[in-house]
């Protein structure tokens, strides 16, 4: 095979591939999903830092996940007394998603502060251990 056969084989697999993923697409979009999932799947890859496929059970979990959440937040909201909800109702309401990530910056101070101790306390307990006849 020479090398323009070779290129348009490859060329060929490459709109294959990708009419395939755009009737996935479609597919996806008639599913009934909380979201346009194209969206779901653009933030997805705007944080990806390695380039990803992304298969169809990930898009559709995504999205309802997505879903699941602000239908939450909107319950929680919802206990609110007032008829005009703002801006204060709704960080109340999702005070404990963006409280996950300050959470997991404390655990990892407090592991490196365990294991701080743990490193003195093993030499503490070497000097005891060299001391003791």
């Amino acid at each position: 095979m020479d090398e323009n056969t070779e290129n348009l084989n490859k060329k060929e697999g490459e709109l294959v591939g990708a009419a395939g993923m755009e009737q996935e697409d479609a597919e996806l979009e008639l599913e009934p999903l909380p979201f346009p999932n194209a969206r779901v799947v653009k933030i997805l890859k705007e944080n990806f830092k390695k380039e990803h496929q992304i298969k169809r059970e990930v898009k559709i979990e995504a999205n309802k996940f997505l879903g699941d959440i602000l239908s939450e937040i909107a319950t929680t909201m919802d206990q609110e007394e007032y008829f005009t909800l703002s801006i204060e109702h709704f960080n109340k309401a999702v005070r404990k998603y963006r409280e996950i990530g300050l959470n997991k910056k404390r655990i990892l101070k407090i592991q490196k502060i365990l294991e701080k101790q743990r490193a003195e306390l093993e030499e503490i307990i070497a000097e005891i251990q060299l001391e003791t006849p």
